[in-house]
């Protein structure tokens, strides 16, 4: 008995979770990074215990450039979390400006992350040894993380929110990411403490 053929297109994709699949894609990237990073903060941490009058980092020296990092990273995970609540919402108007307002907050972490690292390589040999690299990688993270936002706020912008609920719960991954990250790093490498932080925002914000 003959085969009927198959006649018109089979959709092979149908049952794929392209959402699913993105951020298994994008968390698989950043759990790589971070075993990265991890290798330069132990050996930070490691050369400090060992020789700190060589390693050892004053935050003094950098001028309130950790105390302002760490502000504007804390405002920026504030803000995420209130776009991601107008979000949930639909409340396309307050998403847009809160949007705008994180990536305003982002773009000053870039320039004092960026200050921070060009600190880090020209202050000593040693010093440029164990910090400029995971600081490389956190302003890597943070231009990155403006990038995605000036995506978003255009997605944002179209009548079709189509891309945008897309997008965001997956540049969301990379955008706490980067905050969380940038803290971790600080007070692991003692570039800060939370004592000093909260000594310096109780002298300049209050």
């Amino acid at each position: 008995m003959a085969v009927q053929p198959v006649h018109g297109h089979v959709a092979h994709d149908e049952h794929v979770d392209h959402q699913g699949n993105a951020n298994l894609a994008v968390w698989l990237g950043l759990i790589a990074l971070t075993f990265t990073t991890a290798t330069f903060v132990a050996t930070n941490v490691y050369l400090r215990a060992w020789s700190p009058a060589k390693f050892d980092l004053s935050p003094l020296k950098l001028q309130g450039l950790p105390y302002q990092t760490m502000l504007f990273l804390l405002i920026s995970g504030v803000l995420l979390f209130i776009a991601g609540a107008f979000f949930v919402r639909n409340a396309w108007h307050g998403f847009r400006v809160t949007l705008a307002l994180t990536t305003l907050s982002f773009f000053a972490v870039l320039v004092l992350q960026f200050r921070i690292m060009v600190w880090f390589t020209y202050a000593s040999k040693q010093i440029a040894t164990i910090y400029t690299p995971s600081a490389f990688i956190e302003f890597a993270l943070v231009v990155l993380s403006v990038i995605l936002l000036a995506i978003g706020g255009w997605f944002a912008s179209f009548a079709s929110k189509r891309r945008i609920n897309r997008f965001f719960p997956v540049a969301m991954n990379v955008w706490l990411y980067t905050v969380f990250a940038g803290i971790v790093m600080m007070l692991l490498e003692n570039v800060m403490t939370v004592g000093e932080f909260a000594a310096w925002c109780g002298q300049h914000l209050t």
